[in-house]
Parts: C-alpha cells; sequence; structure tokens
C-alpha cells in the first residue's frame, strides 16, 4: 500500500472515524497512527483489556493487533454528540470471528472521541467492551415525557 508523504487532514470528525474502520479493515499501522491525537492523554480499552494511556503506548496496542492481518469491523447503529470541538461516538462494531471453521459475527459496543485540532480532526479515545453474550441489541428511550 502506497502511503501519502504528508500527514492526512480530517475535516470531519466523521472522517476522521471512518479513517479508523478503514485502517482496521486495511491493518494499516500507519493510518492508524496518523489519525490518533499525539498527546500523552489519549486513551484506548479494548474489551476485556486493561486501559491504555498515552499515544505510544495506545500505538504500540493497535501495532500489536494489526500485524496479525485485517480487522474487518462494519460499525452499526452510531450516535454522535456533536459540538465545534469535540464529538464523541457510541455505536455497535461487528466483527466476524472464525472459530474453527465456524465464522461468527461478533458485537462490541463502542466509543470514540474525536478533537478539532489545527491540523485537522485527531481521535483521542476509543473504548471497546464485548457485548453480553456478544450480540447487542440497540434499545431507545421512548420519546415524550418520562417521569
Amino acid at each position: 500500500m502506497q502511503r501519502l508523504t504528508k500527514p492526512m487532514l480530517f475535516a470531519s470528525a466523521e472522517e476522521c472515524e471512518q479513517a479508523f474502520y478503514e485502517a482496521l479493515e486495511n491493518a494499516d499501522i500507519e493510518a492508524m497512527a496518523e489519525l490518533w491525537l499525539q498527546d500523552d492523554e489519549v486513551c484506548c480499552t479494548h474489551p476485556g483489556a486493561a486501559r491504555l494511556v498515552g499515544y505510544q503506548a495506545v500505538r504500540a496496542s493497535w501495532a500489536s493487533l494489526l500485524e496479525a492481518g485485517p480487522l474487518p469491523v462494519r460499525p452499526l447503529a452510531r450516535h454522535s454528540f456533536e459540538s465545534a470541538t469535540l464529538t464523541v461516538t457510541n455505536l455497535i462494531e461487528e466483527i466476524a470471528v472464525r472459530q474453527g471453521s465456524v465464522r461468527k459475527l461478533m458485537h462490541v459496543l463502542a466509543s470514540n472521541a474525536y478533537v478539532k485540532t489545527p491540523a485537522g480532526w485527531k481521535m483521542v479515545m476509543h473504548v471497546g467492551a464485548a457485548a453480553p453474550q456478544g450480540q447487542a441489541i440497540a434499545v431507545e428511550a421512548p420519546s415524550g415525557t418520562v417521569h
């Protein structure tokens, strides 16, 4: 895969998030590294793992995961909170995994956070938690007054 010589600039948090899932699908650690803010306060928690804090720890964790090859993740049921400089998304990640000769779809409940910087939007947090029994059901609150 040919890499651009200048860093990627994301015009929106949604564009940065799309690049995140493309980097997973392509096992592209350099693209993954470029979309994260290089800061000591960024954090990442993979399902069932310890919380990682700091750009170097986060980058090393993605490098370790992606050296096994592409991770096909399909983002579903995306909800977001957006302000002028911060976007937080919550979504369900659908991941195809092989168990022997059987292919199963597993769900991860994920939250991502992005900040707007002079260099465009950058990822500052990813948290993933395995869905109960591996499958997530999106539950929406009923509209109207809640008593």
